[in-house]
């Protein structure tokens, strides 16, 4: 005669099984409840699960139904559910909590799928409930991935949409990307990045506080080695089909040209150098002024007095030398203006220039050849390997060190294919652009921001200044103002007796020293 137990029931959903007519926890518990009035039964509790775990540790209401258990032990008799599915759909983990609920005196069972445990055919039952849901959650991983994967192939973004970007639908219903507001942010991540002259950490932390964002370190990482920025989906390798960019059907965020100059500098050829410290924008001329008395670096500072802050440059303590900026930074313009190169000797200048250039053009047009050709080979060399890893079983390792090898290689040559082909077309804009700023020094100097003032001192007096007594001089010889100072008799001469062996354009001697005096 049937035994009426205490029971536990338990109705368990994932997340897109909600809507499943069959399934819903109203009807699980509807039917365990009209299960147990027939077999009389007592349910002492019940436990619902709405939250999908691929184990039961990752389950919290069954998590709470073992605590339950363990507080009551010798009440309840028996666990009950709708149908297998619903305990487990992995069936080593169903056999390893079955035997776990046994040691308990607690049977596990099932009203639509009911096993008699006192038969010894029930072991062959239970392993035929237990797997086949085991069978379909491999059987939709798989479908799932087949089918991300050939979306992908096509072009569609499948999964969450990254950085810059926010998950949308195309007209064909088809999965897909848009920028959003963040994407100013990758560009410029990837713009100031390429220069190579910002630390990593550095530009995430700069760009963090420029866009109020908090990008981890991992994060930003990622965001740079991402082609998907440039518009082209990464397909991973998958079993025997190695990894594939495609391009996608999104708009790019940059440039193919930019992410790959990116790239060449993460792999290390490209050096990083270090930013200098930004100064105080009222003294711009820190760092490259020395003390006239006992040769120190100067430094800055302002000073509050009634009518307000006034700033000074100064030597260190136990120095008296002490000047205020405006006096400085007037007379220093007064100079840029006085050396500033003659319009007739930045003509005659730009001439030679473009001669001495010009009789280059052969070597480079044939180095471009060189490149291009070497890229071609790279490039086929990369299609080679891909078949090698398809077709004659190339160890996976191995093709992704190749692979890795090559790619930066294709990187390193178009960067210096496009570097020398700019070398041409930008030469006019640029050196006339340099010669313009030549002949007009101190209004270039007096009308630019604070960094562009800093540079412009430190590429045209690299040794650093004195000011003393109105007076500006260099500490050491000086070639770029050794050329502003020459006649324009002389650069004529140059110009006739030049060769092709593309000397320096230092052309004259250098004085020991260029000391201009200055009224106050």
């Amino acid at each position: 005669p049937y035994r009426m137990k205490n029971v536990i029931i338990y109705t368990r959903v994932s997340t897109d099984e909600q809507k499943q007519k069959g399934t819903s926890l109203p009807f699980q518990k509807e039917r365990l409840e009209q299960f147990c009035s027939v077999t009389g039964d007592t349910i002492v509790n019940h436990f619902e699960e709405d939250y999908s775990a691929k184990n039961f540790e990752d389950r919290p209401s069954f998590n709470k139904l073992l605590e339950y258990l363990k507080a009551n032990k010798g009440i309840v008799n028996k666990l009950l559910v709708v149908r297998w599915d619903r305990f487990s759909r992995n069936a080593p983990d169903a056999y390893d909590m079955i035997g776990r609920l046994k040691k308990l005196g607690i049977e596990v069972n099932s009203v639509e799928q009911p096993i008699n445990y006192t038969s010894p055919e029930h072991k062959i039952m239970l392993s035929f409930y237990l797997t086949i849901p085991e069978i379909e959650n491999d059987r939709r991983a798989l479908n799932t991935t087949n089918g991300m994967r050939k979306n992908m192939l096509d072009g569609n973004w499948v999964s969450t949409a990254p950085f810059g970007y926010s998950n949308k639908r195309d007209a064909l219903n088809k999965p897909t990307l848009q920028i959003n507001d963040k994407a100013e942010f990758v560009k410029k991540a990837f713009e100031y990045f390429a220069e190579g002259t910002y630390d990593i950490d550095y530009l995430r932390k700069l760009l963090n506080t420029k866009f109020r964002y908090n990008v981890s370190r991992n994060s930003f990482w990622k965001i740079l080695r991402n082609p998907v920025y440039t518009g082209k989906i990464r397909v991973k390798e998958y079993d025997n089909e190695p990894e594939q960019i495609v391009k996608g059907k999104h708009e790019p965020i940059i440039s193919d040209d930019l992410f790959d100059e990116v790239q060449f500098v993460l792999s290390g050829k490209k050096r990083i150098k270090a930013k200098k410290k930004t100064v105080n924008e009222f003294l711009p001329m820190r760092g490259f002024l020395v003390c006239s008395c006992c040769g120190k670096n100067l430094t800055g500072s302002a000073s509050k007095g009634n009518g307000g802050t006034y700033y000074y440059y100064h030597c260190q303590p136990g120095c008296k030398e002490r000047y205020k900026t405006d006096i400085a930074h007037s007379e220093f313009s007064n100079w840029l203006s006085s050396i500033s190169i003659k319009p007739e000797i930045a003509s005659l200048y730009l001439s030679i220039m473009e001669d001495i250039f010009k009789t280059n053009e052969g070597d480079r047009d044939k180095e471009i050849l060189r490149l291009e050709n070497e890229l071609a080979k790279n490039r086929a060399m990369l299609d080679k390997i891909a078949e090698k890893y398809i077709h004659e079983g190339l160890d996976k390792d191995m093709y992704h060190r190749l692979t890795d090898k090559q790619k930066i290689e294709i990187t390193s040559l178009k960067i210096q294919i496009e570097e020398l082909k700019q070398a041409d077309t930008g030469f006019n804009e640029y050196s006339r652009f340099g010669l313009s700023l030549l002949s007009d020094l101190n209004y270039y100097y007096d009308h630019s921001n604070l960094e562009i003032k800093q540079k412009m001192i430190g590429l045209i007096f690299p040794e650093k200044l004195i000011f003393s007594n109105s007076t500006y001089r260099t500490n050491q010889p000086n070639e770029l103002l050794s050329v502003m100072c020459n006649n324009i008799n002389e650069l004529e001469e140059v110009k006739k007796q030049k060769t092709s062996n593309n000397e320096s354009l230092s052309l004259m001697v250098v004085p020991a020293r260029i000391e201009l005096a200055l009224t106050v």
